[in-house]
């Protein structure tokens, strides 16, 4: 897969890069050398990590085609290219099934599946325009592969974001221009948590999003960020946080194993 050695000379979008995971990684490319855009919906706090982190500020709600087309305008106008993104604006509400509304399921998807689609339709074609290639990372989590109370809508949302960016992988391979990654984070400090009150259907007496996180290592965003640029220079397609996820996740597919073994078998 199309990997990234050298991160010298190369212009890096972050979304929800304000804070938390998306922060994280826009300091690790800056470290390594790329000249990063910080995009957040929170206009103020993604000047305040610019500043901090030696960036770009850019306001942008990744909901808005129309919004995230204009930041790939200014981002070929002020910087002459486009060489990463990283959609990783999301929300996670997380509450029992019968709580979260329709407008819940809406919400959620509208940031956290619709906001990678526009990211990628602004931005790909500017990828593989470049001469020298490019890298996409999709934010998803290991929720999409782990079952969990309390995760139908977040778990969905990251769910698609796998698909999508498998997808892309299969349809990218060969062309050894541009790579594509999707990050399957578990426990990680950021404001997550905080944001799941501002879901449509949030009510006094919601279940609590903290009542659902498992037990597990808290890790910070600034190791996610060195995780996610060690995987782009090693071209990995999945890039995971946590190793002691893989448990759960080989428990997942040993039951569809498990399940083709008793179904598979001709018809007598």
């Amino acid at each position: 897969m199309t990997r990234i050695e050298n991160f010298g000379g190369r212009v890096a979008v972050v979304t929800g890069a304000a804070s938390g995971i998306g922060r994280g990684i826009a300091a690790s490319l800056v470290t390594a050398g790329a000249t990063v855009v910080i995009a957040d919906i929170d206009g103020p706090g993604a000047e305040r990590a610019a500043r901090d982190l030696g960036a770009h500020a850019r306001q942008v709600d990744v909901t808005e085609a129309a919004g995230v087309q204009a930041l790939a305008d200014s981002v070929i106008s002020d910087f002459g290219r486009a060489d990463i993104l990283v959609n990783n604006a999301g929300v996670g509400p997380l509450s029992t099934f019968d709580d979260l509304t329709t407008a819940d399921f809406g919400w959620v998807m509208d940031i956290n599946f619709w906001g990678v689609i526009h990211g990628l339709k602004s931005f790909l074609p500017l990828l593989l325009g470049n001469p020298h290639g490019g890298y996409i990372v999709n934010t998803a989590s290991a929720a999409a592969l782990i079952p969990g109370a309390g995760t139908a809508a977040y778990a969905a949302s990251k769910a698609a974001v796998v698909a999508v960016t498998e997808t892309l992988g299969v349809e990218l391979a060969g062309q050894a221009k541009v790579g594509v990654s999707v990050l399957l984070p578990a426990l990680v400090r950021t404001n997550i948590n905080a944001n799941a009150t501002k879901r449509p259907g949030h009510h006094e007496g919601a279940p609590a999003a903290a009542d659902f996180l498992p037990p597990g290592r808290l890790l910070e965003p600034s190791a996610v960020g060195a995780i996610v640029v060690a995987a782009m220079r090693a071209g990995e397609r999945y890039i995971f946080t946590h190793p002691e996820t893989r448990g759960p996740v080989e428990e997942r597919y040993q039951a569809l194993l498990r399940a083709y073994a008793r179904q598979g078998k001709e018809p007598s």
